[in-house]
């Protein structure tokens, strides 16, 4: 429902209005009462649909939980090691367990994850751990409770740590490391109160937050070092509240983000608003649900990478769009501004066709916006470039990122022929996202059509208008087909990935597009492609196809 409210700021809406009005015998007041109550109930609708946008690292974290679950060691593997690059704390119990696991090589990532963001829950499976039969193990746990504790002991084994352990209750032994930073001696100490912090950041407990703070606030000699004041905000995100909110916003730094985004609430909103707009911070006002980003769409835009831009490409043949597009997505769209950029966009492509298709009028949007839409016209213009050291057209990822509603298919469709290369590649892999179905007969044609150049033409570089006659852009039409899936795309990508005399880009999208289908009726056709394709390319995504479809087989949940 999100995107189908965009019509409101297209100008052809007045002129329906004016038919309407026509219909109604001249009661023309009654049909604007009607089409603003339609419109009040859609932006109701737009709204409780953005609400419920979940944060990036919300839907990353649950994602790699349900994969604790899997059957497949290799996935169980995974989602450790998703969780443990996230720091996911909540995780911590499902990691505890698979400590017990039969397989060593999930016992060694759940061992590896503990380590690096455990609290004092971990503290004791991984003591008895000292005690397993397989070296590297024992030898992981040790190093990680020397680090976790800022203990060691001179024997091996179990025993000396657990009856230290549990001589105090965890509470007793978070006290006796604050109290330790107390001591003249220590506190001069770097070596030894870098240690301690460190500790601190895995045995903090949530009564010591004051003393947390309380680190943060102290004047040291010598000052604290980066890595002491990172140690004591991870140990704010487990155990902080909003008190701690107001230290916390002088950090600026990435581990104090984080904790801000747990911690939550207006506060925390506000005082990750007026840092630099980082991936940490732009993914903890998601994490935060902000709706106050509307300032940031320019630089969120510019974030969004763009096919041909070798600084930050945005890899489409990857499964999941890059963290920087997805939070870009998400706070654009809890913003209240993604309708008007979507349509912006879309008339920007509409204007440039070959005849325009646009009305007269663009839709009116803020003035930060102006600069981008119109630096993207000089790439709108026929045929394929790509300027040296920038490009100008991530407007067109955006519109990629926040599409939702699939009624837009009809403004995307004849936009699939534009002059220009790269906005096709867009709207087809905006097609291809909503699974616009109707879209499918005209991709499949354009596809067909092929290019009036050999194959063995070298490709171009593109760097200037009108001298680029040897670009490829039909496999991008493949990759999109893939993301709109369903049997006819399948068998359609099936005959351009086996078929030999295909264009070498058509080749790879229809595998690149196979695998996201991720149908095991596509094995035979892969398998042949990975036997027999001269392009190595086309048969290392064949490899990773087949990877990932038996993966798939193997937990059952094949198509």
């Amino acid at each position: 429902m999100i995107e189908r409210i965009g019509s409101c700021f297209n100008p052809r809406v007045e002129g329906g209005l004016k038919i309407a009005c026509k219909l109604s015998s001249g009661n023309c007041g009654n049909v604007r009462a009607v089409i603003l109550l339609i419109l009040l109930c859609l932006a109701q609708a737009q709204l409780f649909a953005v609400e419920k946008l979940p944060s990036v690292v919300d839907e990353d974290a649950a994602k790699f939980m349900k994969f604790l679950e899997s059957p497949a060691e290799a996935r169980v593997i995974e989602g450790i090691q998703g969780l443990a690059y996230l720091k996911h704390r909540p995780s911590e119990p499902a990691l505890i367990r698979l400590l017990e696991s039969k397989s060593d090589g999930i016992k060694r990532e759940a061992l590896h994850a503990l380590c690096r963001f455990g609290g004092p829950a971990s503290i004791q499976p991984l003591i008895r751990l000292l005690d397993d039969p397989i070296w590297d193990i024992r030898e992981t746990a040790r190093l990680g409770l020397e680090r976790m504790t800022c203990r060691s002991f001179p024997t091996g084994g179990s025993k000396p740590w657990l009856e230290w352990w549990q001589a105090k209750t965890p509470e007793a032994h978070s006290i006796a490391l604050l109290e330790e930073l107390r001591k003249p001696a220590v506190a001069a100490d770097a070596e030894k109160r870098r240690c301690i912090f460190d500790a601190l950041m895995h045995l903090a407990q949530p009564p010591d937050e004051d003393g947390l703070l309380e680190l943060l606030k102290k004047k040291w000699t010598p000052p604290l070092v980066l890595q002491e004041r990172n140690a004591v905000a991870e140990a704010l995100e487990r155990v902080g509240t909003r008190k701690a909110v107001a230290v916390l916003a002088q950090q600026r730094t990435e581990a104090a983000a984080w904790a801000l985004g747990r911690i939550g609430g207006a506060d925390a909103e506000a005082a990750l608003l007026a840092w630099q707009p980082t991936l940490p911070v732009l993914l903890n006002l998601d994490r935060i649900g902000s709706t106050n980003a509307a300032h940031l769409i320019p630089h969120l835009i510019q974030q969004m990478g763009l096919v041909t831009y070798r600084g930050q490409p945005d890899d489409l043949f990857l499964k999941e769009a890059q963290p920087i597009q997805r939070v870009g997505a998400n706070l654009i769209l809890r913003s209240g501004k993604g309708l008007l950029l979507l349509d912006a966009v879309l008339w920007e492509l509409e204007a440039t066709m070959k005849p325009p298709r646009a009305s007269a009028k663009p839709p009116t949007v803020p003035q930060d916006w102006t600069p981008l839409l119109v630096a993207m016209r000089e790439e709108l213009k026929p045929g394929f470039v790509r300027n040296d050291g920038v490009t100008t057209s991530q407007p067109l990822t955006a519109m990629y990122m926040i599409a939702r509603d699939k009624d837009i298919a009809r403004r995307l469709i004849p936009l699939l022929r534009h002059p220009a290369f790269v906005p096709r590649i867009y709207v087809a892999m905006t097609l291809g996202k909503l699974r616009a179905g109707e879209a499918l007969p005209e991709m499949l044609s354009i596809i067909r059509e092929g290019y009036p150049f050999s194959d063995a033409t070298a490709l171009a570089s593109g760097k200037h208008f009108d001298k680029s006659q040897t670009v490829r852009w039909r496999g991008f039409f493949c990759i999109a087909l893939g993301r709109m899936g369903g049997e006819e795309a399948r068998l359609a990508l099936e005959g351009f990935a086996s078929d030999a005399s295909q264009p070498r880009d058509v080749r790879y999208g229809a595998v690149v597009g196979l695998g996201f289908i991720a149908s095991p009726k596509s094995l035979p056709v892969l398998r042949r492609v990975f036997a027999e394709d001269i392009i190595w390319t086309i048969r290392d995504a064949a490899a990773q196809a087949i990877a990932d479809i038996e993966l798939l087989k193997q937990e059952g949940n094949a198509n």
